[in-house]
């Protein structure tokens, strides 16, 4: 019951994203499926502009509002100007329109909602940061500076209460879009399109009727296909609520959501059955009292009562104890998934009521068997002591028996497969030498002094090699489209900016080197991977030959062997390389990350301390930061180590369950036939083939539901399989290793009893009939 509670509280909690705005049923956000050269794009993200147009123009729409969530290469650096020493990099920087208050029902602890963001440069600010900034005094009316691409003065206008865990909107400060329209940067994030486009901004919509997005959706494409900006375009509408599961944020836990009711749900059903079992055992014990009271004058059905109301009372204690394990484990659970659950959500009402069916609907099941069963003993049959050997059920609890190794066979097998895709993940060759490199995000505000920064961290004893990328590997990468087959084709590639270090730091190989004497730093010239070869139907070797963008012609200087640039759940993608000096502006105007090989048996501490001076030297405001390569490429996968964790628990608990299910029916089954164990031994059979005989029958169900489970467990493992591009074949001995463990823990559990009557005095156990 503890674990279905910590899964009810999940899936709740993650169904029940933005539920708590008023307008959260009106609230809509615009999203386009766009075709453009042969190129099919899904555009999540409006101009700034499309907001305001979509309302002037479409009378279905009450209020607009924008929101972008401040991304760039540099992190954001807030200070407190009274306070030189309080500066942190932070995240969660939101800017949005002046209403954002009044459209949403965040929580605004001081301010006005109308006013503290309707002027540029003001600021309202989280609980947390300002019990961070400014201590217990009340932070409206001060200033912080904010350092974005450049550092600004802000006048804090407001405090909100901190978003709860179950929104989609996060923040941790909300400073007003015509603060974005003042900053140098501005016109990096599209806010002069004046049309409904594709740009940087969340738009939201509040309808007047939330019936109305199929109609607003259709005039939206009659007006695109007028303005003729893109060769198709078709707009569709999806609600706020549905923005956690179903948007383009990826932040989602939504594939644990099929899987882990499901688990919870066979784990109650393990625990029942294992009750239902054990209380059916015991009607050999019981079927005198319900003899007695059949013939005193009981009904049956008050019979059915009393023994439903005994379950009742099992479920009810065993509710309180799995509450009290439940909330003692759900911090671990939580960590274990990364997950943040408000206190406040855990106790709500919403989840009071699931707690309150979990309780009705445990009781109604487990009691249901057990009454039925009881309560129809035959008075004359029970009183006379001619109980059958299969009063209790004994069918029916090998049933029992054989389902539980089912499920647990089951989940051993997934659990396995999980934990072999993950080590494939890990250990296959991708192409790049990830280990012991360092990767160091340098902001623009090192700019023009970033080549010498960078011969300081060559110069260092230790480091083999540096090169420079505009973004880490495995965080980001640009997008370029090239001309097919033809000019109407129109092929989408991966571009990438770096200097001509950065193939021989990552251990790149050449399956097309450059011409001897080839200058590579150029914005005419570029390296391609292998797939680009492919996609845009060049020559087997390319080198020498010229792609198109646009109007612009390139030239492909050699190719790369295919390497695996983003995770390897999806297949290796086209890739253009373009090589730039380390002095060119582009790294000074939009910083760069600087790799740096570290050779192997270094001191990594004292290392890492003298790049971080090296590093204050150039950029005393900007906290240093690293990730080591391999932890980035390990971090693509979180969501998979975060179920493969989970499942083992899970694991552990079914074949728990399932061995106190077999525990309690080797116990009957084993006292029953106590009297032939006894005349066995009189006989002469020794300890070993006692239990043997007394285990056989055992194994035999254990069997049975391996062969059960086998073919399922591929089935579900095969289509989650079917997820990654690159995979692991599911192998004969995962299924072996499962059913040697069920039948180990099988052995084990009947051998305790076996054992313990095999040794039992053949006297005590013949004296009485």
């Amino acid at each position: 019951m503890a674990v279905c509670m910590m899964i009810m509280m999940y899936v709740a909690h993650e169904t029940s994203y933005d539920h708590f705005h008023k307008n959260a049923d009106r609230i809509f956000m615009p999203n386009a499926q766009i075709k453009t050269g042969g190129n099919t794009m899904n555009m999540a993200y409006m101009s700034y502009a499309s907001g305001p147009l979509i309302k002037q123009n479409q009378p279905t729409v009450e209020a607009y509002m924008r929101t972008l969530s401040y991304f760039n290469q540099n992190p954001v650096v807030v200070s407190d100007p009274s306070s030189p020493g309080k500066k942190f990099a932070e995240d969660k920087l939101l800017f949005a329109d002046a209403g954002f208050f009044n459209f949403f029902s965040f929580k605004l602890l001081s301010g006005a909602a109308g006013d503290v963001l309707r002027r540029p440069f003001t600021v309202v600010i989280s609980k947390d940061m300002a019990k961070k900034y400014f201590g217990s005094q009340d932070p409206v009316g001060k200033t912080l500076v904010i350092k974005t691409d450049s550092a600004y003065t802000y006048q804090v206008t407001g405090v909100a209460e901190n978003a709860p865990s179950n929104s989609s909107i996060t923040f941790n400060f909300i400073t007003s879009c015509q603060s974005l329209l003042a900053m140098k940067q501005a016109p990096r994030y599209g806010v002069g399109a004046q049309q409904i486009t594709y740009g940087s901004f969340n738009v939201y919509l509040l309808l007047k009727n939330a019936a109305d997005t199929t109609r607003l959706a259709r005039s939206l494409n009659l007006a695109a296909k007028k303005e003729k900006t893109f060769d198709d375009i078709k707009f569709s509408f999806s609600p706020l609520t549905d923005s956690h599961l179903k948007g383009y944020n990826g932040d989602s836990n939504a594939k644990y959501l099929k899987i882990f009711p499901l688990v919870a749900i066979l784990i109650l059903l393990l625990a029942m059955v294992n009750y239902m079992s054990l209380s059916t055992a015991r009607a050999t014990l019981r079927a005198k009292e319900v003899g007695v009271r059949k013939v005193s004058g009981a009904s049956r059905k008050t019979i059915a009562a009393q023994f439903y109301v005994e379950s009742a009372l099992f479920t009810l204690i065993s509710f309180v104890l799995g509450y009290l394990l439940c909330y003692v484990a759900t911090p671990w659970f939580l960590n274990v998934l990364q997950l943040k659950i408000d206190n406040s959500f855990l106790y709500s009402p919403q989840v009071l009521v699931y707690l309150s069916i979990l309780l009705v609907l445990t009781i109604i099941i487990s009691g249901s068997y057990p009454s039925l069963v009881l309560s129809r003993f035959n008075p004359v049959v029970t009183l006379k002591g001619k109980m059958s050997k299969q009063a209790g059920g004994v069918t029916v609890r090998k049933i029992f028996t054989t389902l539980q190794f089912a499920i647990s066979v089951g989940l051993i097998i997934c659990g396995i497969v999980i934990d072999r895709q993950l080590y494939y993940f890990r250990h296959a060759d991708t192409g790049i030498n990830k280990d012991n490199v360092v990767m160091i995000p340098i902001g623009n505000s090192v700019g023009k002094n970033y080549p010498t920064l960078k011969q300081d961290m060559q110069a260092l004893a230790g480091v083999s090699s540096v090169a420079t990328s505009h973004y880490a590997m495995f965080e980001s990468y640009d997008m370029n489209f090239f001309e097919g087959k033809t000019k109407a084709e129109s092929v989408g590639v991966a571009f990438i900016v770096a200097d001509k270090s950065f193939m021989s730091t990552l251990g790149l190989k050449w399956k097309y080197p450059p011409a001897p004497n080839t200058v590579l730093e150029s914005r005419t010239k570029t390296i391609i991977n292998e797939e680009t070869i492919a996609q845009l139907h060049l020559p087997a070797n390319p080198v020498g030959s010229f792609i198109k963008s646009g109007d612009q012609k390139i030239e492909v200087v050699g190719v790369l062997k295919n390497f695996n640039f983003t995770t390897m759940a999806s297949a290796v993608k086209p890739l253009s390389l373009y090589v730039v000096k380390d002095t060119d502006s582009y790294f000074s105007r939009f910083g760069c990350n600087l790799f740096a090989r570290i050779n192997p048996h270094t001191n990594l501490p004292s290392l890492l301390g003298k790049m971080e001076a090296i590093y204050k030297k150039y950029d005393e405001d900007t906290p240093f930061n690293y990730t080591f390569m391999d932890d980035a490429f390990n971090a693509q996968y979180k969501a998979e180590d975060r179920l493969a964790s989970i499942f083992s628990i899970f694991t552990y608990i079914t074949i728990i369950l399932a061995a106190m299910g077999l525990f309690g029916l080797a116990a009957f089954t084993i006292e029953q036939r106590t009297k032939e164990i006894g005349i066995r031994k009189v006989l002469g059979a020794s300890l070993a083939s006692i239990n043997t005989l007394l285990s056989r029958d055992f194994l035999k169900l254990v069997v049975l539901a391996v062969i059960i489970a086998s073919p399922i467990a591929w089935w579900a493992m095969h289509n989650w399989l079917q997820n990654f591009a690159y995979r692991i074949n599911i192998s004969w001995w995962m299924f072996a290793v499962a059913g040697a463990l069920a039948v180990i823990t099988a052995i084990i559990t009947v051998s305790y009893h076996a054992i313990r009557a095999g040794i039992a005095n053949p006297v005590d156990s013949l004296r009485s009939e």
